[in-house]
């Protein structure tokens, strides 16, 4: 029998564990992914390490093994659908790693796992549609972040909920990526032209000195590059931000002007947990009865350009999808 077994002899001791972190070597020195890419992808063979034994071999799992981790993200709640195939494509791209460099493993048991489909609620479906702004709740919104900046006796804190306005504000006016503006320099706005050109999201990067600061990466998608115009209004808060930056770089020491508009009082994009967070803040204070984010934000957008009778191609072409009839809610 050992005469005739082929099998190569690492295999029998690898674990999936560390099956897992080889594939993940060799997917960010030959993916050519981008950054944002490969931290998600270790993001979820992290998830997936947490479900699987560290001592369990790659070779003794079985698609019954894999169907219960399946299941059980499933019925706890706290994972989407699209979040169980995103994991289950990682366990899948490990598996035809190790199947390519070690050979005669299984692939057909990954065909055999099913991830559950859950009927979407009424109260869910509701929430969908209704994830935008009307004019009111807008407008109550932003005098929330009057009171809360006028309220806020730091210097520094007055101008991050300043600026998480101005974010605000712009992000419903022309629909962006979170990511996407806060990715924008002052290289990147035509004030004559009234143009703006997205060709970049942030990614967040750790120095030891200097903690974390972002860094302006490629777009998500190839049609996230794009040019849009601005209104007179986006314009005017543009300018008055460049004007601010200008300001803080002179009288404070410790702001690094590295061309980017939303900023934090170190001259590094606004923190997108902070963003949120004062977000969260000035929705707390008001009366809407919504969860909004900067997600919302975009939709709200989105949402204005539909009503107005827009095509939706031309809304497509604007927010930078690839696809309007997966992404585009109808309207009530």
């Amino acid at each position: 029998e050992k005469l005739n077994d082929k099998t190569p002899s690492t295999l029998k001791t690898l674990t999936f564990h560390q099956a897992c972190d080889e594939w993940l070597n060799h997917y960010k020195k030959h993916s050519g992914s981008k950054e944002t890419t490969i931290k998600e992808k270790q993001s979820n063979i992290r998830t997936v390490k947490k479900a699987i034994k560290s001592d369990i071999l790659i070779i003794k799992i079985t698609h019954t093994y894999l169907q219960k981790i399946i299941d059980n993200w499933a019925n706890s709640g706290t994972m989407g659908r699209s979040h169980i195939q995103a994991l289950m494509i990682g366990i899948r791209s490990v598996f035809k790693y190790i199947d390519k460099y070690y050979g005669q493993l299984e692939l057909s048991l990954l065909d055999r796992v099913d991830i559950p489909k859950k009927a979407i609620t009424r109260d869910e479906l509701q929430a969908k549609r209704e994830n935008y702004l009307e004019d009111n709740e807008l407008k109550e919104l932003l005098e929330c972040f009057d009171y809360l900046i006028k309220n806020k006796k730091h210097a520094g804190r007055k101008r991050n909920y300043a600026m998480v306005k101005s974010i605000v504000e712009f992000q419903v006016n022309n629909g962006m990526r979170i990511g996407e503006l806060l990715a924008i320099k002052t290289e990147d706005i035509d004030i004559e032209g009234k143009t703006l050109l997205i060709d970049g999201t942030i990614v967040w990067k750790k120095d030891n000195e200097t903690g974390a600061f972002g860094v302006k990466e490629t777009t998500k998608t190839l049609a996230s590059y794009r040019t849009i115009g601005l209104t007179s209004q986006s314009i005017k808060l543009l300018k008055s931000i460049i004007l601010d930056n200008k300001k803080e770089n002179q009288w404070n020491d410790k702001f690094i002007d590295r061309g980017y508009i939303f900023t934090n009082t170190a001259g590094s994009p606004i923190d997108l947990n902070k963003v949120n967070n004062i977000i969260a803040e000035a929705v707390e204070i008001n009366s809407i009865n919504k969860r909004v984010t900067t997600h919302t934000l975009r939709h709200t957008h989105i949402s204005t350009l539909a009503q107005l009778g827009i095509n939706l191609k031309a809304i497509q072409d604007r927010v930078g999808h690839s696809d309007y009839k997966t992404r585009l809610l109808p309207l009530t």
